[in-house]
């Protein structure tokens, strides 16, 4: 009878075979024989699933991770991942389905090679348009550098893909765009707190004085003899009755009194001068602007710029820099004092269209009364030569 042989061990060079060409049955029975197959490496330190996914096999990809003996975000010597290998030009047309798979299962795609490279910048300069969209999706950098200082979008340009260009742009844009509304949201959000903090200051000083106040009241009442007492409903001191002075409630003027201060047109029928107190917004109408019921900061919030381009703020309350939004500082200081900035549009008259043929129109070198054949002589004497005709 004779024994059964042991099934012989393929060598390591089989399995990435297997992976290479794409047979799932193959690739199962390298899997068996081999001995730990996320550690067999090729002679360019790639494992079977780097090979695998830089040429599109998507069924090898899925049989591996199935197994449970790889790993996804595995590096070789040289810093590339499976998802750099699947943007290669050996993958297609199973670039994208690869990809999408990868990112499924847990890729990361702001991974980076030793030169800088990110999946983006392969896609961006292979000219994948669905891979770059996809990688811009699932939140890749737009704005990574590699080595060379290079961004997705300017390898697209480098390499003529217009489409990928402008779909990272677009990317771009909007990246750029979300991060400013941030910080522009951070920085009314400190402006809110510095006006509570302000107000929460001037209420201390109030009480403060209004202690300070009543003792001296009090102390100057006692020596004249008189009685003191608070009047909690007025707000005051009042020294007795006979003391106090009655005050009178302040008529409120009626609005068509209002708009004579301001509207000083003398056609009513036009509208008042253009006159906008703010200068980040533009005023629709002719009635006047409400005032902001907003303190000046500026007596008690002091800005300080750093030779490295940042800028923070202290403010009198407390004397602790707090850092500012990375901001220009024209920003920051029409946000904080506003009423430190003139208006955007003041003019004593408001700007109407008017005809060219209104507009008055200069006079000839020789007045009105010159006879316009009198022109015509001068321009002839001018021109034509004396003895040729």
């Amino acid at each position: 009878m004779e024994r059964a042989c042991p099934p012989r061990a393929l060598p390591p060079g089989d399995l990435f075979h297997a992976a290479v060409s794409g047979d799932p049955q193959w690739l199962c029975l390298s899997l068996e024989r081999v001995h730990a197959p996320s550690q067999q490496q090729n002679r360019q330190g790639l494992t079977v699933f780097h090979v695998a996914a830089r040429h599109g096999q998507l069924n090898c990809l899925k049989l591996l991770l199935e197994s449970g003996t790889v790993d996804v975000n595995a590096s070789c010597p040289h810093g590339r991942r499976p998802l750099h290998m699947v943007l290669s030009p050996e993958s297609k047309p199973n670039t994208y389905s690869c990809l999408t798979f990868l990112l499924e299962h847990g890729a990361e795609p702001n991974v980076s090679t030793d030169e800088g490279l990110t999946p983006l910048h392969m896609a961006a300069a292979e000219g994948l348009k669905e891979c770059v969209e996809e990688l811009v999706r699932v939140g890749a950098d737009t704005h990574a550098h590699d080595s060379r200082g290079h961004t997705p979008f300017e390898l697209a340009c480098l390499w003529g893909h217009r489409v990928v260009a402008r779909i990272l742009k677009n990317a771009m844009w909007h990246r750029d765009k979300k991060e400013d509304m941030e910080k522009h949201q951070e920085l009314q959000n400190l402006k809110q707190n510095m006006i509570r903090m302000h107000r929460k200051a001037e209420g201390i000083q109030k009480l403060s004085r209004e202690a300070i106040n009543k003792e001296k009241v009090s102390k100057w009442a006692e020596r004249k003899g008189l009685p003191c007492l608070w009047s909690p409903t007025m707000g005051m001191w009042t020294i007795s009755h006979h003391c106090c002075h009655s005050t009178k409630p302040v008529k409120k003027q009626h609005a068509s009194k209002s708009r004579e201060i301001w509207n000083i047109s003398s056609n009513p029928s036009r509208p008042p001068p253009a006159n906008i107190s703010r200068s980040e917004t533009v005023r629709i109408g002719v009635h006047p602007e409400e005032v902001a019921d907003e303190p000046d900061l500026s007596q008690c919030v002091t800005l300080h710029c750093f030779r490295n381009g940042q800028v923070c703020c202290t403010a009198s309350w407390n004397n602790i820099p707090q850092p500012v939004p990375d901001l220009p500082l024209d920003v920051i200081q029409k946000c904080l004092f506003p009423s430190k900035f003139q208006s955007r549009i003041s003019g004593p008259l408001q700007l109407q269209s008017n005809s060219v043929l209104d507009l008055p129109h200069r006079g000839g070198t020789h007045g009105t009364e010159a006879s316009p054949w009198t022109e015509v002589a001068m321009h002839l004497a001018e021109e034509l030569q004396p003895g040729h005709y």
